[in-house]
């Protein structure tokens, strides 16, 4: 049995994807069902929570990197909830967060489509993970596209250099993430019909 921090609720389909911490090890996992990859949209668990959690691990063949964190999930009960900045004090105890510019994320690995969408993908190397927690130096701004909200980072010279759909379920989404948010991103799995086999940069959500 393993503790584990809910760090990550976002939409995937119809369905959920929560991310983890196991506080033991400072490991990040992503908590699959244990049938299945993805959760019913009212499954009552929530960001800041705690759980004791057993799951057991997904087998190696069927790791494709960059998603190496799937662990399948057997039984788990809940023990407490962090908000706020009892929520920022215990992720600063178990996650690191550099401060970087969009190109760093990753490793590196990122690169952009011509309208600054990020991507990895395997002709310029993979990460061995898909999720982290980083800083920018810039402002993301909120920029609506439907029923989406896309955030977008400009330089100082008003050039974009990032934009990047938000994935969470927050209905307050703020018009503006300002410099030094503490900001967890993550790829998503490549569409089947890309010949290049890209993981688009999705933005998982922000702690303040």
């Amino acid at each position: 049995m393993a503790q584990v921090l809910i760090v990550g609720k976002t939409l995937m389909g119809k369905q959920l994807c929560l991310g983890g911490i196991e506080l033991g090890n400072r490991r990040s996992v992503r908590l699959l069902p244990s049938k299945g990859i993805g959760h019913p949209l009212d499954k009552p668990i929530y960001l800041g929570e705690i759980w004791d959690m057993t799951f057991r691990e997904v087998p190696a063949s069927e790791i494709i990197p960059p998603h190496t964190e799937d662990v399948r999930t057997i039984r788990g009960r809940r023990v407490r909830r962090y908000a706020g900045s009892a929520l920022l004090q215990i992720l600063a105890k178990h996650i690191e967060a550099r401060t970087v510019e969009p190109q760093d994320l990753f490793d590196s690995r990122i690169r952009f489509t011509r309208s600054a969408r990020g991507y990895v993908a395997p002709r310029h190397g993979l990460p061995q993970y898909s999720t982290g927690f980083w800083r920018f130096r810039l402002p993301l701004l909120r920029i609506p596209e439907g029923n989406e909200s896309r955030y977008w980072v400009f330089s100082e010279r008003g050039k974009i250099l990032l934009d990047v759909k938000y994935v969470g379920l927050e209905e307050d989404v703020p018009e503006e993430l300002s410099p030094g948010t503490l900001l967890r991103f993550s790829l998503a799995h490549a569409f089947p019909d890309d010949p290049q086999r890209r993981c688009f940069l999705q933005l998982s959500g922000w702690y303040m």
